[in-house]
């Protein structure tokens, strides 16, 4: 698959053919050279770097950008799961709050691992309740 994305900034005019594509096993070496080399002047977390690992997140692609057929960039991809908000009785205690958010994360945990999601954001802002009380991680 290879796209041509136009873009104000990328129409400007060339003499370089750039292409956007999935990554193939044969990007693999220059891939984990560069994601090494990034690590060692820490451009990025290592953490980061094993999300982005099939055998840690099962929806796991890489893309990659090529100038005149050699490539520039790549960037992994994997599915995250959103919650944007949790809503609760206004007549729930705290404790059931608490505890009605446990059973909601690990419900909807069990439901992303069944499509090979294995991170879950939630929204929420520093001044909403929720965010007082609620389990950071």
């Amino acid at each position: 698959m290879q796209t041509e994305i136009a873009t104000p900034e990328l129409t400007e005019t060339t003499k370089h053919e750039w292409a956007f594509r999935l990554a193939e096993p044969s990007d693999a070496p220059a891939f984990a050279e560069w994601v090494s080399a990034g690590l060692s002047e820490g451009l990025f977390d290592r953490e980061d770097v094993s999300a982005g690992l099939k055998s840690n997140s099962p929806t796991s692609v890489a893309f990659c950008v090529e100038k005149d057929g050699k490539v520039v960039a790549f960037a992994p991809l994997t599915a995250v799961m959103l919650i944007p908000h949790l809503c609760f009785s206004p007549d729930a205690a705290g404790r059931d709050k608490l505890r009605a958010m446990k059973m909601l994360m690990a419900g909807v945990s069990a439901f992303a691992v069944q499509y090979g999601i294995r991170k879950i954001l939630t929204l929420s802002k520093e001044e909403y309740p929720v965010a007082q009380w609620a389990p950071k991680k």
